[in-house]
């Protein structure tokens, strides 16, 4: 086998294995997919670490009103949110911001009294039959129907910003810089071949 063969199987191997050879690897040494892979860029909203959960029910007793308080990664402030339950159920579960109530006071609607843990609604009064629980250190809630199972919900969290454009910013020096890495792996295959040769002047 040539020298100049043995060369472009080593090269082409090296790429192969920085580049080409599964999630791991590219993750480990590819700063491009690090920085597009990279979560800590987005801005979310999520529950705040004491939410306030409150519960009101329409008096038909069809839908929830939910309000809890909301902590913006983006704005760095706590934000009263309130929205509707049963319309907006999926769209949280898919992780996307819900439509919000307008207006928030929960004018008519009937207070749902809101527990720690499923003992406490031993303490209600008889006539109190429609309850919740807070579950995930409030971030979510399971909610008590005379006659139906219960029902677990989580408080929304969703993407306020993907960091777009800062990925896009530095996009260019991260390929720059993976560019420089295949350039240095073809170096050391280089200087392997050259060694090999008898490092000839």
């Amino acid at each position: 086998m040539g020298r100049c063969t043995l060369a472009l199987i080593l090269l082409g191997a090296a790429v192969a294995l920085l580049l080409l050879t599964g999630c791991e690897t590219v993750e480990n040494y590819s700063l491009t997919y690090r920085l597009w892979d990279n979560g800590d860029l987005s801005k979310f909203s999520e529950p705040a670490p004491n939410p306030k959960l409150a519960l009101f029910e329409s008096t038909n007793h069809v839908d929830v009103l939910v309000q809890y308080d909301a902590l913006s990664d983006k704005h760095s402030a706590v934000t009263r949110r309130s929205y509707c339950l049963r319309p907006n159920q999926a769209t949280i579960e898919a992780g996307k911001q819900p439509k919000w109530a307008e207006p928030p006071a929960p004018t008519g609607l009937q207070f749902i009294p809101v527990l720690s843990s499923p003992a406490a609604a031993t303490n209600l009064p008889p006539e109190q039959t429609t309850y919740a629980v807070t579950t995930q250190e409030g971030r979510g809630f399971s909610l008590y129907r005379p006659g139906v199972s219960a029902e677990t919900f989580d408080l929304p969290v969703y993407p306020e910003s993907s960091g777009m454009v800062v990925r896009v910013a530095l996009t260019p020096f991260a390929v720059t810089g993976d560019t420089l890495m295949v350039g240095a792996v073809a170096g050391v295959v280089a200087f392997y071949l050259w060694v090999d040769s008898g490092a000839p002047h």
